[in-house]
């Protein structure tokens, strides 16, 4: 009785598990999915990004305020001087903010 026991609960397991691995095969539809934008995928070199270039519109508004860009010394400059209340009603609530005896 007992060999017929773990021949029947042999046969149990490899079929539940055979049946397991068969349900939970990865559809190439989820895999792609999943990989999308990984670098470290296989198909990484071969996906579709896209053909549409950034416009110069939307290169020069990537670059406003960047100190690295070419143009930012031909930028426009404020004539506006921040006063001392300007500066001060910034740093309201911040507990790092330097207080001068107030």
């Amino acid at each position: 009785m007992f060999r017929k026991l773990n021949r029947f609960s042999l046969i149990a397991l490899l079929s539940i598990t055979a049946a397991a691995a068969a349900t939970a095969a990865p559809v190439e539809a989820d895999i792609n999915a999943l990989e999308t934008g990984n670098p470290e995928s296989v198909d990484f070199a071969s996906r579709n990004v896209g053909i549409q270039l950034p416009t110069k519109d939307e290169l020069e508004a990537l670059e406003i305020g960047n100190p690295h860009s070419i143009n930012y010394g031909n930028r426009p400059v404020s004539s506006h001087t921040v006063t001392n209340e300007e500066l001060r009603s910034a740093e309201i609530g911040n507990p790092d903010a330097f207080t001068s005896g107030r």
